[in-house]
């Protein structure tokens, strides 16, 4: 197949790159539950030529490779799982009427045989590492069922959603990166589920990327300089993450230049603080600012905006824009690849 720069994903290159050192010889297995897709075919084909993923493709595995050949794509040697005729539809039909009794056998074994419910299962179940989905499915048909049956990570009750910016000639961050929560679930969370979203995206970029967190929650205001329930809502978030997580490095409220330019927070944290420019972590107070955030730094910039990553489930799992690019779900598969020993 063509390189990264003619498959006219130049944009990528650089972050495949950093997710293969990440990986090393550790590749992720990544189950795509909508695998009929052309566009996932696609991209599936180009995670296993450049190495970055296992991909499983869950479907007609006729109509996938039917598809494959009109495309002039080559799945050689990538798996292909049709969850109609598989035999462990029956277990996976026991195990989860067994952790929910009262739920019919015959619904359990209609319901694993789609392969959403399905490709959640074989998360749970540990046969794969991370699930990619939405290009089909609503995020919110991604979210229930990644809930239900691959559950929520200790401690954590609240899913959420991370994406990865990759802003060209950024020097701040990590390395140029930079996390953004929540961009994607929650329209406005109260302080417990910002303080849950705080302490699951610090739980995503230690065991993911293998970063250590430096985490701003974001506000219109640094420190007081205003006033406003919104403002509260931060800095009681703040308190909570403190008291559950005393260890990680954060503080709020900030606004963004104070979060990320150690020259304007010298100004305005006249004392210091623990991130004081140095962010690499953002948490924003609500929805509306997270997904306006993101899209204007992916869009003013060029910047990559690799992503959502869902959250707080005991499993790793990327939803999909049904808008996505073959570039886009490309990213998605490479960076759920990077969950092999995430959640051990």
């Amino acid at each position: 197949m063509a390189s990264l720069a003619e498959a006219g994903l130049a944009m990528l290159s650089t972050f495949i790159d950093r997710a293969k050192v990440r990986m090393g010889q550790d590749v992720g297995r990544v189950v795509l539950a909508e695998g009929e897709a052309p566009r996932i075919i696609q991209a599936a084909a180009l995670a296993a030529e450049f190495k970055v993923a296992r991909p499983l493709l869950l479907g007609s595995v006729t109509r996938i490779a039917d598809t494959a050949q009109g495309l002039g794509v080559p799945i050689e040697g990538i798996e292909m799982v049709d969850p109609t005729a598989d035999d462990r539809v029956g277990d996976f039909a026991a195990e989860y009427c067994a952790a929910n009794p009262g739920f019919p056998a015959g619904a359990a074994r209609l319901m694993f045989t789609d392969p959403l419910p399905f490709a959640a299962m074989l998360v749970r179940t540990g046969a794969v590492d991370a699930m990619v989905a939405g290009l089909q499915h609503a995020t919110a048909e991604v979210l229930l069922v990644s809930q239900l049956i691959i559950g929520m990570q200790e401690g954590i009750e609240t899913a959420s959603s991370m994406f990865l910016m990759d802003i060209p000639g950024y020097e701040g961050g990590e390395d140029g990166l930079l996390a953004f929560a929540d961009c994607a679930v929650i329209p406005m969370p109260t302080a417990e589920q910002l303080a849950d979203i705080t302490i699951a995206t610090a739980h995503t970029v230690r065991h993911l990327l293998g970063w250590e967190p430096r985490v701003a929650l974001l506000s219109f205001s640094t420190k007081g300089s205003g006033q406003d329930p919104s403002i509260d809502r931060v800095t009681e978030a703040l308190g909570i993450v403190h008291r559950r997580e005393p260890a990680l490095s954060v503080d709020g409220e900030l606004q963004v230049d104070t979060a990320i330019v150690p020259e304007v927070a010298a100004t305005k944290l006249p004392g210091g603080g623990p991130i004081a420019g140095r962010a690499n972590v953002l948490i924003f107070p609500d929805l509306n600012a997270g997904n306006i955030g993101y899209k204007l730094v992916q869009r003013l910039s060029g910047a990559g905006a690799y992503g959502p990553l869902l959250q707080g489930f005991a499993g790793t799992v990327s939803d999909l824009s049904r808008g996505a690019t073959t570039d886009d779900i490309v990213a998605a598969i490479a960076m759920t690849s990077m969950s092999v020993g995430a959640h051990a």
